[in-house]
C-alpha cells in the first residue's frame, strides 16, 4: 500500500503532494528505524508506558519528603510511619504496573533498576512500619540502608532514561525519577 501511495504522489507533482510524500516517507521509515535499544516505534511505546510510572514514583517520594522530612533532611519514625502506611499501597500498585510492561531487550537493565529502586523503597517503608509497631529501633538502620541503596540507583536510572530520550530525539521532555 505504501508503494501505491508513493507512486500516486509522485505523478501529481504539486507542492502539497510533495509535502505529503515527505510526510509519508518520514512516517513510513520511522517505524522501521533502529536505535541501540530496538525499533524506534517500540522504544517510543516503551517510554510512553514507563512515563506514568516514573511520574508516580517521583510523586510518592515528594509526598514523603513534603509530609515527613524536615529542612535538615531528618524525620521522626512516627511521622514516616504514618506517611509510609498511606503511600506504600500506592507504590505497590506502581510496581504491579511496571511488571505488566515488557521491556525491550536493550532496556532490561534499566527496567530492572527501576524495579529494584521501587522494591528497596517498599522494603524501607516496611522496616519503619514494623519498627514503630514493635519498638525495634534496629529496623530503622535497615530502612536507612535500603533508602540509601535506592537513592544510589537514581543517578544511573536518570542517565539511562535520558539516553532513551536522546535515542528518541526528545530532548525537551526528559522525565526523571526522584
Amino acid at each position: 500500500m505504501m508503494h501505491c501511495i508513493w507512486r500516486l504522489l509522485l505523478r501529481k507533482k504539486s507542492v502539497a503532494n510533495l509535502s505529503a510524500l515527505a510526510l509519508v516517507a518520514a512516517v513510513g521509515c520511522d517505524k522501521d528505524k533502529k536505535t541501540q535499544y530496538g525499533l524506534l516505534n517500540e522504544l517510543r511505546e516503551y517510554r510512553t508506558l514507563i512515563n506514568p510510572i516514573i511520574d508516580e514514583v517521583s510523586a510518592i517520594e515528594r509526598e514523603v519528603r513534603d509530609r515527613a522530612v524536615d529542612n535538615l533532611d531528618s524525620a521522626l519514625a512516627e511521622e514516616l510511619d504514618e506517611v509510609y502506611r498511606e503511600v506504600r499501597p500506592e507504590l505497590l500498585e506502581v510496581l504491579v504496573e511496571l511488571d505488566r510492561i515488557e521491556p525491550l531487550p536493550g532496556l532490561y537493565s534499566l527496567h530492572s533498576d527501576i524495579r529494584r529502586l521501587i522494591l528497596l523503597r517498599l522494603d524501607a517503608y516496611a522496616f519503619v512500619i514494623e519498627g514503630v509497631a514493635t519498638g525495634n529501633e534496629v529496623l530503622y538502620e535497615a530502612a536507612e540502608q535500603k533508602l540509601r541503596a535506592a537513592n544510589e540507583l537514581i543517578p544511573h536510572v536518570n542517565e539511562r532514561l535520558c539516553d532513551v530520550d536522546i535515542a528518541l530525539g526528545d530532548l525537551e521532555d526528559c522525565r526523571l525519577v526522584a
